[in-house]
This record gives C-alpha cells, sequence and structure tokens, in this order.
C-alpha cells in the first residue's frame, strides 16, 4: 500500500506534563515522527484550557487531551463551540483521588492499612458530617476524567457532590502546591501529582481511579475537525507514529528510558516516580493494545452521559456527537498503512 506524503511537515503539538504525556515524547526523542517525514516541535502548556484554547485557534496543530474535553470542545462546553475529533487514545486509567496528609491521618483510625474506595468514603463522609464548613476538592478540568470519577466516587459513597463539597478546578501542576497551602483538602488528578504529593508529606493516596471506573480511556490525541480536514495525510502519519511510540512504551525493557526522557527540562523536568511502581497503589495505566488505543464509541457514550448527568449539558443525540468526534475508523486507516504493527 503506498503512502501519501503529509501535506504539513512541521508542527507543533501541544502536552500538559503529566506521565501520560509519554507517547508525544517518546514519538519525538526516539525518532517515530522523522520517520513519518514529520518535524515536531512539543510545547508543553500549564493548564487544560491553554491546551484547548490554542488547538481552537489554530496555534497547536492538535495535542494531548483529557478525553472528554474534543466532545466539550464540538458542544460548545465551557468556551466557544470548536468541531474536534480524536483517532487515537493514548492512554487508559492513571488517576488517583489524593486527600491531605492531615485529613488522611483524620480518617486513619476507621481505616484498615489498605482499605478500599467503599471504606475511605465512609469515613470521608461521617468526616465531613462533623463538619461546619464543605471541605474543598480539586480536579484538573470540568470536563475530564478526574472530575467525573470524583464525582462518581463521592456520590457512590453518600456524598452529595454539588452540596456537601467544594468543587474546583487546578491545573495538575498546581495541585500539590495548593495542597501543601491548605486551600484544598484532595484532589483527583493523574501522575506524577499523586506520588509527589506522597513523597512530599503532603498528601495520601486514597483511591485510584481505577478502583472507581476500571479501563477507562484517559488522554487522548486530538485536532480540530477543520485541521484534519485540510491535512488528512498529516493526521494519519502523526497516528501511525504515536501508536509506534505507544508500543515502545509497552515494553518493560524501555521503561527506564521512557523515565529518563521524562525528566527531560522540556516536559516533566523532576524526578518522576510513576504511582504504579507503587506497591500500595497500583493505578493499572496503559499505552498500548486495541483495547486502549481504539478511541471507543463507548466512552464517549459515558463522557456525555456524565456531561448530562451533572448538569454541564442539555442533553442530546448522544450517538451522532460520539460518532462526529470519535473517529474509530481513522484509527483503522492509519494502522492498516502500517501493517508492520500489530496491535495486542
Amino acid at each position: 500500500m503506498s503512502i501519501a506524503a503529509p501535506e504539513k511537515t512541521a508542527l507543533k503539538l501541544g502536552f500538559v506534563p503529566l506521565l501520560d504525556c509519554a507517547p508525544l515524547v517518546i514519538a519525538r526523542e526516539k525518532g517515530f515522527f522523522q520517520n513519518e517525514g514529520l518535524n515536531v516541535v512539543l510545547s508543553r502548556e500549564s493548564s487544560w484550557a491553554n491546551i484547548r484554547d490554542k488547538v481552537s485557534f489554530g496555534l497547536l496543530d492538535g495535542a494531548q487531551m483529557l478525553s472528554p474535553m474534543p466532545l466539550a470542545s464540538t458542544l460548545g462546553l465551557g468556551s466557544q463551540a470548536t468541531p474536534m475529533i480524536t483517532a487515537l487514545a493514548l492512554s487508559m486509567n492513571g488517576n488517583a483521588v489524593t486527600l491531605s496528609a492531615e485529613l488522611y491521618r483524620t480518617l486513619s483510625p476507621q481505616l484498615r492499612d489498605r482499605p478500599n474506595a467503599a471504606e475511605v468514603g465512609n469515613a470521608l463522609k461521617q468526616w465531613i458530617a462533623s463538619l461546619r464548613t464543605k471541605p474543598v476538592f480539586a480536579t484538573v478540568f470540568p470536563y475530564s476524567c478526574q472530575h467525573y470519577q470524583l464525582r462518581y466516587w463521592l456520590t457512590a459513597s453518600g456524598i452529595n457532590p454539588d452540596q456537601d463539597v467544594t468543587l474546583i478546578a487546578v491545573p495538575p501542576t498546581k495541585m500539590v502546591s495548593t495542597m501543601r497551602d491548605h486551600l484544598i483538602d484532595g484532589y483527583c488528578a493523574g501522575e506524577p501529582w499523586n506520588t509527589l504529593a506522597e513523597s512530599g508529606a503532603v498528601g495520601k493516596v486514597a483511591v485510584t481511579g481505577y478502583q472507581i471506573w476500571s479501563d477507562s480511556i484517559e488522554k487522548v490525541f486530538a485536532v480540530t475537525q477543520r485541521w484534519a480536514d485540510n491535512h488528512p495525510n498529516t493526521h494519519i502519519a502523526l497516528i501511525r507514529a504515536l501508536v509506534a511510540a505507544c508500543e515502545w512504551l509497552s515494553h518493560s525493557c524501555n521503561h527506564a528510558e521512557a523515565l529518563d526522557l521524562l525528566r527531560l527540562p522540556p516536559y516533566l523536568d523532576q524526578s518522576v516516580i510513576p504511582l504504579s511502581q507503587a506497591e500500595a497503589h497500583p493505578i493499572m495505566q496503559s499505552f498500548y493494545g486495541s483495547d486502549v488505543n481504539l478511541p471507543s464509541l463507548s466512552h464517549a457514550h459515558l463522557m456525555l452521559e456524565q456531561m448530562e448527568r451533572w448538569g454541564q449539558w442539555q442533553g442530546g443525540d448522544r450517538t451522532q456527537i460520539a460518532q462526529q468526534v470519535y473517529r474509530p475508523d481513522l484509527y483503522a486507516e492509519a494502522l492498516a498503512q502500517a501493517p508492520s504493527q500489530q496491535l495486542a
């Protein structure tokens, strides 16, 4: 099969410094973008709002995004409506709920050494009932798996997330410092911001996202619909390169090198300790496999359901929106042009 040349080769892609930006970093540092004839610059962004806005206005060609973000942007939730698509899921799972060290010590007498999500939730419910003011919990973005996972867990614990607590948005890079300043009692975020809170004795991981929702698409690669229409060959080349990077990450022999690359100043610029290696709190994060990288329509439906449940969206034709934004057909097209890559 002949592979069409990319329409655009000099590209700027955005990411937020999290462990699951790894596919973009690896694709650049290990030459997978270059193998596709692409010259990619990676732009470290401070927040998900920056990512959304810069992709929307064409300042970035594409970006790592929270899996609900392309849906929210297409629907015009929280910003001007900008149709976006994703043809690749970059990671599955990887979040955790971290409570402040002080709060976890308060709850500890009611908890076993390794409590499950229900036990922590029940202890938290009793603590909240004893307060005169609402505790404050943070998530990284209103349209994120972290936001919906935290709400889901609180609700399952008998805690009303709209009445019993105050929810705010804090960029991932600010989570630990915000907790250190006693401005929040807990947060739901991705790595390494949970491990860093623990290693600095600022917080304690209480519940993993995997315990709340198993096998949840966490990050995707997304572009605007207009950009994809104007650069179809470039888009497919990007997907091929990123799948190759995800496959590289799936081999345990590459993990040490991957962490060294993520520690470089342009990326996370710090010591990274994956929570998945911490025996007490496995987060089950995955980067590669047909069940991981496929932009699943069922996941899109779940995200739209959560948006409607929590009053962010008035509702509509979920199937039409899911099929517009999540594009497994383009994912399949990219893999068809790279027959040597066989997903496990």
